[in-house]
């Protein structure tokens, strides 16, 4: 009897060690899930330090892996071209992996804010441009190995009679 539990309880550990093995080589895998808002308008009054309203963030785990996450970077886009950017925000959010597929856990990030002012700048009225948001994940072994998801928020420029140029009227239905 002896010698099948020792057996039996070699058996247990091999199999929990290569379950073990298989988790520790996953790297972290976050999808965003919602973001709201998704756009805004700004106007030609946001060139002196505008910013954006709070923006939240969730996001939900796909794997095991524990891990953080330690930044946002955003650009800005407009018609695919690079006009700012990359810029960094240092974050910090404990996120913990998957356990099982029934029990899912939601992670948000609130209140965070981009600034309008480059984008008031380059944009001229009734065009529209994009903030590309990376979150950026590293897993909590090792440290090393990442994942990023990424989020696109929209700009539009807003005419608005109060700082139009000459002769722009603004028409209402």
């Amino acid at each position: 009897m002896k010698k099948f539990l020792v057996l039996l309880g070699v058996v247990v550990m091999f199999m929990a060690c290569d379950y073990a093995s298989e988790s520790v080589e996953l790297s972290p895998d976050v999808e965003i899930t919602f973001m709201d808002p998704l756009a805004e308008t700004v106007s030609k009054a946001d060139t002196l330090g505008g910013s954006t309203a709070a923006i939240s963030v969730t996001f939900v785990p796909e794997n095991s892996v524990d891990c953080y996450l330690t930044k946002c970077i955003w650009e800005y886009y407009q018609e695919g071209e690079l006009f700012f950017g990359p810029q960094e925000l240092p974050l910090y959010l404990k996120v913990y992996g998957k356990v099982n597929s029934e029990d899912t856990c939601t992670y948000t990030v609130h209140g965070l804010i981009l600034p309008t002012e480059p984008v008031a700048e380059r944009l001229e009225y009734g065009e529209s441009a994009e903030a590309r948001l990376y979150f950026v994940f590293v897993d909590e072994y090792w440290g090393s190995r990442t994942d990023t998801a990424t989020a696109w928020y929209g700009f539009y420029l807003w005419p608005d009679t109060t700082d139009a140029p000459e002769g722009f009227e603004l028409i209402q239905h």
